[in-house]
C-alpha cells in the first residue's frame, strides 16, 4: 500500500522559506529554510541550491520578487526607455503605479490581458493600445534604419567593386578565336 506522501504531493505541506544571510561568512547569499508545520526538531537550514529552485519554484519567485531580482532579469524595453521616448504617452505616476504590479517592460504592458489589465484600473485598455503603438514606431524605425544601412553598404560596395575593374589590368596574352560562320 503507498504512502500518503507517495500519492500527493509532500513539498505541499513543508514550510519552505528563501532569504539571504544577513551576518557571518556567506553573508548576502541566499539561503533555504525547510521545515514541517509542527515539528521544531527537524528543521533543514542550508545555502540555496538549483535543487531546491526546482523543487520549490513558487517560494524561489515570492523570494525573487522580493529581492527585486525579477526586474533586473526582464528582457524587454524598459518603461522608462518609454517615458524618455513619448513622455506624452507615459507618466512617471503611472511608471511607479505599474511596478507595483509588476509590469518591468513595454513588452509585458503590450501583451497584457484584459484581466492583467482590470488591476490597472480606467485607462489599463488605453495604456496598452498605447504601448502596442509605440513599440511598432520603435520597430519600423529601427527596421528603417536597418534598411538605410545596408543600402549605404551596397552602394560602397558597388563603387568598390566598378572601381576595381575599371583598374584592373588589361589581359595579355593570344586574343580567342572567333569561330567564323560558314
Amino acid at each position: 500500500m503507498p504512502l500518503d506522501s507517495d500519492l500527493n504531493n509532500a513539498d505541499s505541506q513543508l514550510h519552505v522559506e528563501f532569504y539571504v544571510k544577513e551576518s557571518g561568512a556567506n553573508e548576502g547569499k541566499s539561503y533555504v529554510r525547510i521545515m514541517a508545520p509542527g515539528d521544531k526538531t527537524n528543521i533543514v537550514d542550508q545555502p540555496c541550491r538549483d535543487d531546491h529552485k526546482e523543487r520549490f519554484p513558487r517560494q524561489w519567485l515570492y523570494h525573487q520578487m522580493q529581492q527585486g531580482e525579477s526586474a533586473a532579469e526582464q528582457i524587454g524595453t524598459p518603461l522608462s526607455h518609454w517615458h524618455k521616448d513619448d513622455p506624452k504617452d507615459i507618466n512617471r505616476d503611472q511608471i511607479a503605479e505599474l511596478a507595483i504590479l509588476k509590469f518591468v517592460t513595454v513588452e509585458q504592458l503590450a501583451l497584457a490581458s484584459d484581466a492583467q489589465l482590470q488591476r490597472i484600473g480606467m485607462g489599463g485598455i488605453g495604456l496598452r493600445e498605447r504601448a502596442r503603438q509605440y513599440l511598432n514606431r520603435k520597430n519600423r524605425s529601427d527596421a528603417s534604419a536597418e534598411l538605410e544601412d545596408t543600402k549605404n553598404q551596397l552602394a560602397k560596395l558597388q563603387s568598390q567593386m566598378a572601381q576595381l575593374l575599371e583598374d584592373a589590368p588589361k589581359r595579355r596574352g593570344r586574343p580567342p578565336k572567333e569561330i567564323a560562320e560558314a
